[in-house]
Formats: structure tokens, C-alpha cells, sequence
């Protein structure tokens, strides 16, 4: 029986130190921090059985991760729209982002990758709205708007992991 106390504290162990991990990576725009959060929580019900976790806290877990994901999403989007970007300005900007992310995280490392794909969306919607307005202050109060709206889905997303870990620590510790 001890083998088997001890085996469950590995298991909860990893799965913590997973999560954490996971609210580290909700700080970065591009890294879906809810989803490794909710991978750790999926590894542990498949690892424990799922009369550990339960499906109504996993199911719960799993709404915050999308919504997580959906604002931080959207945070960027929405914050360039208010501050007066195009739509052709955000997708730009975002193909741009993407683009630059992943050959930066592909010949560097996953970090360059992140700050590459930041900087590739805020360069990609500032030159269009500066060729659109042929106005640099206009095109830098659109590339202030999407810092905000991510900064807004960064808090989103951080809200959204904790409440999951809660979600996860209050099931595996309190409910049953």
C-alpha cells in the first residue's frame, strides 16, 4: 500500500509541477499556457483513473482551458480594433507573427520564437496602418490597442489557469 501512496505522489508531483509550468506560459502571448494546464489534469485522471479528478471537475477544467485560450485569442484582436487597426492590419500582423514564431522557434529557441512572433505581429500592423494613415501616430495608437487587448487576455488567461488549478487542487485534496 505504501508503494502505491508513493506512486500517487509522483503522479501529483509531475502534474503540479506540469501546471505550474503551464501558469508560466500564460504570461506569453502566443503560448497557450490553459492548454498545458489541462494536459497535466487529462494526464493525471488517464494516469490516477478518473475516480481521482472526476469528470464534472475535468469538464470544468476543460470550459476554463477554452475560454483561456479564446481571450487570449481575441485580447489582441479586439484591443487593435478599438485602437483604430484595420482588419487587414491584424491579419497581417498576425500572419506575420506566426510566420516569424515558428522560423525563429524552428533556428532558435521556442523563446526567441515567442518575442519573434510578437514583434512580427506589432511590426506587421504597424507598417499597414502607417501605409493606411500615412500617419505614424495613428498607426502607433492601433499597435498600442492590440498590446492592450493582449494584455487583457494575458489576465484572462492567468485567471482562467488559476481557477483550473483550484478547480484541480480542491477535487484532488477536499473532494473526495
Amino acid at each position: 500500500m505504501v508503494g502505491v501512496e508513493a506512486s500517487q505522489a509522483v503522479v501529483l508531483f509531475i502534474t503540479l509541477f506540469a501546471m505550474m509550468v503551464g501558469m508560466i506560459f500564460t504570461l506569453i502571448p502566443p503560448i497557450p499556457g490553459t492548454l498545458v494546464i489541462w494536459g497535466a489534469s487529462l494526464g493525471y485522471g488517464l494516469v490516477l483513473g478518473w475516480d481521482k479528478l472526476g469528470w464534472v471537475a475535468f469538464s470544468l477544467i476543460t470550459i476554463l482551458m477554452v475560454l483561456g485560450i479564446v481571450a487570449d485569442i481575441l485580447g489582441g484582436q479586439f484591443g487593435a480594433k478599438l485602437g483604430g487597426a484595420s482588419c487587414l492590419a491584424i491579419i497581417v500582423g498576425t500572419i506575420l507573427g506566426l510566420i516569424l514564431g515558428f522560423v525563429i522557434s524552428l533556428i532558435g529557441t521556442p523563446l526567441l520564437g515567442c518575442l519573434a512572433g510578437m514583434g512580427g505581429t506589432l511590426g506587421g500592423i504597424l507598417l499597414v496602418e502607417r501605409i493606411r494613415y500615412n500617419d505614424w501616430r495613428s498607426a502607433v495608437n492601433a499597435t498600442k490597442g492590440y498590446l492592450a487587448g493582449n494584455a487583457i487576455g494575458i489576465m484572462a488567461k492567468v485567471t482562467a489557469g488559476a481557477i483550473m488549478i483550484g478547480v484541480f487542487l480542491g477535487r484532488v485534496y477536499w473532494g473526495g
